[in-house]
């Protein structure tokens, strides 16, 4: 593919502010969803909701700007993470079954987001990523993509059926809402322009919406109770920080896991704008995410991460310089404190919302299916990714409950079946890998 505009070339006024509201629409359709559905999750109250969006909003723009002037230099955008919101809903879940506070769980994860994203930072410093990057081959991207959907089924299901915050019955408005979201966005994934396709969540979520208002079950938006019209992102929103040592080793390995993601997205981008991807880069783009995950934890939302999809603009448009995605972070920064912004998006139907993550999990678990497709499965190998999987995918079968049992600090990790499958991918892979090149006798390709 031929670029338009690569990483440094000139482009018109007019054309940049093109392209950058192109980038403003990306990053609303990446980023309004999850913050909503973790939020309430989480047991926030719609306020609160509405905040923890705008702080998404407005950390988005800043942390993008941080990434692409300092960190890997390339027009990326950083948004909410699907992997944290699996884990931060599995430990929502683990919370309230084992009778747990969830404000005091709110308070943990602040301290578990912020001390995680030193660690990162550090190990950027440290020169040790392009060690780190050799243990996120296609087998651990693989099972990692495969795990995080499955593990957030449950959640997909419950947010269908209108039970997924309490309800005991199922709710057939609520089911059509997520169905007609769904469809919708199938149908512009399958028929649309590629621009179209890019926006198929702002877009499917947008009709499921109507919908869900024009059968009265999607909340209204109020402004009598707003408070002032601007808003700035308040530290430490969720009170003060707590040490719960288990949350905090589930945020440590989860945001070393991450890198299965953040590496892709690194050198894929690289490779596609004809960037010569350096250890020295790699290792400031590390250091640029350490400072995303720190600064979800001070102003506390969803972890962030880089999106892969950002390359698919990039594509779409042969569009690389980085002017336009200046603007497009500019104008996010702006929506970000603006309290009515907040208050609209926070009023979206779980039932849409959970409609819009099954389709993007679903073309998530497709590039996982993919990754390991190009992986050369060898006996060994095979053994590995089967290990792995059904461990994960065992574990999320048992009731929380099963866990209560074990020491405090291991809970929040051993009940996670992505963490724990993920992290046994890396260490299965590594010790049951053929040495020297050499293949054992026996092993066959699967």
């Amino acid at each position: 593919m031929e670029l338009q505009y690569g990483l440094e070339s000139p482009i018109d006024a007019r054309k940049t502010a093109a392209y950058g509201l192109q980038h403003m629409i990306l990053f609303i359709a990446n980023s309004a969803i999850m913050p909503v559905i973790i939020a309430q999750s989480l047991g926030l109250g719609a306020q609160a909701v509405s905040e923890m969006l705008l702080r998404t909003l407005f950390l988005d723009g800043v942390l993008s700007i941080i990434q692409v002037r300092f960190g890997h230099r390339m027009p990326i955008i950083e948004g909410p993470s699907g992997m944290w919101m699996t884990v931060w809903i599995n430990l929502a879940a683990l919370t309230s079954a084992l009778g747990g506070d969830l404000a005091a769980l709110r308070g943990s994860l602040q301290l578990g987001m912020v001390i995680s994203g030193v660690i990162v930072i550090l190990l950027g410093l440290s020169g040790m990523m392009k060690y780190v990057a050799k243990l996120f081959t296609p087998l651990v991207g693989g099972v990692f993509l495969i795990l995080m959907p499955i593990q957030l089924s449950r959640s997909m299901i419950q947010g269908m059926l209108g039970t997924v915050f309490g309800a005991e019955a199922p709710d057939k408005l609520s089911f059509a809402a997520f169905w007609i979201t769904v469809i919708a966005m199938v149908l512009i994934n399958v028929f649309a322009t590629p621009f179209l396709k890019s926006i198929a969540i702002l877009i499917g979520v947008a009709i499921g919406w109507v919908f869900a208002v024009c059968v009265g079950t999607a909340g209204g938006v109020s402004l009598s109770q707003a408070g002032s019209f601007f808003v700035l992102p308040q530290p430490f929103a969720w009170g003060a920080p707590q040490l719960d040592p288990g949350v905090l080793i589930t945020c440590i390995v989860g945001s070393f896991l991450l890198f299965a993601n953040v590496i892709a997205a690194f050198v894929g981008t690289a490779d596609l704008v004809g960037m010569e991807f350096t250890d020295k880069r790699l290792n400031r783009g590390t250091m640029s995410f350490g400072v995303s995950t720190l600064m979800t934890g001070v102003f506390p939302t969803i972890g962030f991460t880089v999106f892969v999809t950002s390359m698919g603009i990039i594509r779409m448009t042969g569009v690389a310089t980085r002017k336009p995605f200046y603007v497009g972070c500019a104008i996010m920064i702006v929506l970000g404190v603006i309290r009515p912004v907040g208050l609209f998006f926070a009023a979206i139907p779980p039932s849409v919302g959970y409609g819009a993550l099954l389709v993007l999990f679903a073309v998530i678990l497709k590039q996982g299916v993919d990754s390991l497709v190009r992986e050369h499965l060898t006996e060994r190998k095979g053994l590995a990714l089967g290990i792995s999987m059904l461990v994960g995918t065992g574990i999320m079968m048992q009731p929380f409950t099963i866990f209560e049992h074990l020491p405090q600090i291991a809970v929040p990790f051993v009940s996670n079946g992505l963490l724990v499958g993920t992290f046994l991918a890396i260490v299965l892979e590594q010790i049951l890998k053929e040495r020297n090149g050499a293949r054992q006798s026996g092993e066959n390709v699967v």
